[in-house]
């Protein structure tokens, strides 16, 4: 799978805890060849700067995120500033969230792909808070696939499916008929009708009381976006507020 790669800002050297002694090894997350986040974008510029580290969530992932969603990624995250992974991917497509780029890419494969990876400001532990990626489908799974060994699994009524599953994944489908362009169209020249929205969060990072409604709400906020700039709004199934999630056994 094409990962990416951490490439050096200009603000790497006053921001980074090693500044100034060179390139790094870039370690690996979650065995899909994510790079660590040093050069943190937006960070404070040193001595005598007294601007926070960071953006607010308003202008994570490409500015998609609503109110709501923001207001959710704040609650997760236990603060208001947040950085984004910056550098390139190994495809040399940049790390930086990008909805348009989301949109022209959903049946390339990862390294091609647009994802979202936001950090907490200041965490320097290489993993992010939370990370979005978005893809094509051809279809969506049933529930017996899904409650497959499955823990703390709970369904809400958006898009075609929509579930968190136990700390760290929430994954929503919703219709919206698409095909791919230049290489991705090979195979796929009869299009897909639904887009596979996914939000990794790494449990650690986030912050204690949180929700899964506040995972789904992040995702529901930006495949929002992401369904007005494809012009499957009409169809896509994704209210403004997500709804109450589903009562266990309905």
């Amino acid at each position: 799978m094409t990962g990416r790669r951490w490439q050096r800002s200009g603000q790497a050297g006053a921001c980074g805890a090693e500044g100034g002694r060179g390139r790094r090894t870039v370690p690996r997350w979650a065995g899909v060849g994510v790079a660590v986040l040093f050069g943190a974008a937006g960070c404070s510029g040193g001595s005598g700067d007294d601007t926070p580290p960071g953006v607010t969530a308003e202008r994570v992932c490409d500015g998609a995120l609503d109110t709501a969603g923001a207001k959710a990624l704040r609650r997760l995250g236990g603060t208001d500033r947040f950085t984004e992974l910056t550098g390139t991917t190994e495809a040399g497509q940049p790390n930086a969230f990008s909805v348009a780029r989301a949109a022209k890419h959903l049946h390339d494969e990862v390294g091609l792909r647009s994802r979202c990876t936001v950090y907490r400001a200041g965490d320097r532990s290489g993993r992010p808070l939370v990370e979005l990626d978005f893809k094509a489908a051809s279809r969506f799974p049933g529930r017996g696939t899904v409650e497959k060994g499955a823990r703390d699994l709970t369904y809400y009524p958006l898009g075609v499916l929509a579930y968190t599953k136990e700390a760290n994944s929430t994954s929503l489908y919703f219709r919206c008929p698409t095909k791919g362009t230049g290489n991705a169209a090979a195979g796929t020249t009869a299009g897909t009708p639904y887009v596979n929205a996914g939000l990794f969060s790494t449990p650690a990072r986030i912050e204690g009381g949180t929700s899964g409604e506040d995972r789904m709400t992040v995702l529901n906020s930006v495949s929002r976006r992401l369904a007005d700039v494809l012009a499957c709004a009409d169809e896509a199934g994704l209210p403004e507020r997500v709804p109450v999630p589903e009562e266990p056994g309905a």
